[in-house]
């Protein structure tokens, strides 16, 4: 299988909550570990340290007892739109993931969209990943992480920050 023939993956989530705050959240990838059950957070590297195109950062994740780094470069960063960046294991390019913001939502807020397209790997690569982490196809694991982590963001946002139109009330 080639990478290209992989199946990407996406899950979305209706926020009450402004589109600001939330990507002000979904781009602050050192919160990403408060979310995610497999990313346990990140730092940035180098200059420019924050959400900009060319930002790199270093995820730090976790299944079971299995630990491991990937680099991640941003490749687009558009407040209240859209946040995504590459990762890559060492020398190996993994994927693309990001996350996309269609304001208009429940309640004045959004739709939030996490994505994980353009799987990289080569077919090694993919089943050494598959195989070492066991989590059988890595879409169906993708997305069952994926859902958590918008539920867990869409628990935190809503119970922290008041809806966009909520200060028109």
């Amino acid at each position: 299988m080639t990478s290209a023939g992989r199946e990407s993956v996406s899950v979305r989530t209706e926020i009450a909550a402004a589109p600001e705050a939330v990507w002000a959240a979904v781009s602050d990838v050192t919160r990403m570990g408060e979310w995610s059950p497999e990313c346990t957070g990140a730092a940035w590297r180098g200059t420019p340290a924050g959400p900009v195109p060319g930002a790199r950062f270093q995820g730090h994740n976790r299944k079971g007892g299995i630990r491991w780094s990937t680099v991640c470069r941003v490749v687009e960063a558009e407040p209240g739109r859209a946040f995504a960046w590459d990762v890559s294991f060492g020398p190996i390019p993994v994927a693309r993931w990001g996350f996309r913001l269609t304001p208009g939502g429940a309640d004045g807020g959004l739709t939030l969209v996490e994505q994980f397209w353009q799987d990289r790997r080569d077919r090694l690569s993919a089943w050494t990943t598959e195989t070492v982490l066991r989590t059988g196809g890595r879409a169906e694991w993708n997305r069952r992480n994926m859902t958590a982590t918008l539920a867990a963001l869409k628990r935190s946002l809503e119970t922290t920050t008041p809806s966009a139109g909520a200060h028109d009330r």
